[in-house]
């Protein structure tokens, strides 16, 4: 007895109806990795001036801390007593909400390490810096420039 080709013969549409499927199922694939930087506050975001970030008190020397400012994630860091320095808290890797310890900015997703004087990549995979955000204090409060 022969063997049979059990292989279902499509046709041409059909096999270009799959393609179509398959191409709309990595475009949905790929924008659940996208990264959160345009919906909440990453790198091109612009804050108008004269929004209160939080407290110099917080912020401790050394080191810094999260604050999120009509919806942009920033980390703001005091490198030396009185320096304050504002950055997205969204790293340029892939979107990861970055935080500042060990006097360093660190993304907890991939391990990226950026400068807190700066907010440039130390270490990968980031290899841009984050986008930084012009700071006044008036009255011991850190304001957007």
């Amino acid at each position: 007895m022969a063997a049979r080709n059990l292989t279902p013969k499509l046709s041409r549409r059909e096999v270009l109806g799959l393609g179509a499927i398959g191409a709309a199922g990595v475009a949905v694939a790929l924008t659940g990795c996208s990264t959160e930087a345009g919906a909440s506050g990453g790198a091109g975001n612009v804050l108008k001036s004269g929004l209160e970030i939080g407290p110099v008190a917080d912020v401790p020397v050394g080191g810094g801390r999260n604050f999120e400012v009509e919806g942009t994630k920033l980390v703001v860091t005091q490198p030396t007593e009185g320096e304050l320095l504002a950055f997205s808290a969204i790293c340029t890797h892939e979107g990861c909400v970055v935080g500042c310890r060990d006097k360093e900015i660190r993304c907890d997703c991939h391990s990226a390490i950026f400068s807190m004087t700066d907010g440039e990549p130390i270490s990968g995979p980031a290899d841009g810096a984050l986008q930084n955000y012009p700071v006044i204090v008036t009255d011991g409060v850190i304001y957007t420039a």
